[in-house]
C-alpha cells in the first residue's frame, strides 16, 4: 500500500516538474502516467522484487 501511494506521489512530481520545464501538458501526463505504471507494476518499490 505504501510502495502506490509512493508511486502516486512520484507520478504527479514528474508531471509538477515536466510542467516547470515548459513541456506541452500531453507529454507531462504521458510521463505520470509511464512513472505510475511503472511504479504500481512493481509494487511502488521499482524494478524488481525485495524481500516479502
Amino acid at each position: 500500500m505504501i510502495g502506490i501511494l509512493i508511486a502516486i506521489v512520484l507520478a504527479a512530481l514528474v508531471y509538477w516538474v515536466c510542467l516547470v520545464l515548459g513541456l506541452p501538458v500531453i507529454i507531462a501526463i504521458i510521463a505520470a502516467v509511464l512513472v505510475l505504471v511503472s511504479g504500481i507494476g512493481t509494487g511502488g518499490y521499482g524494478y524488481g522484487r525485495r524481500g516479502i
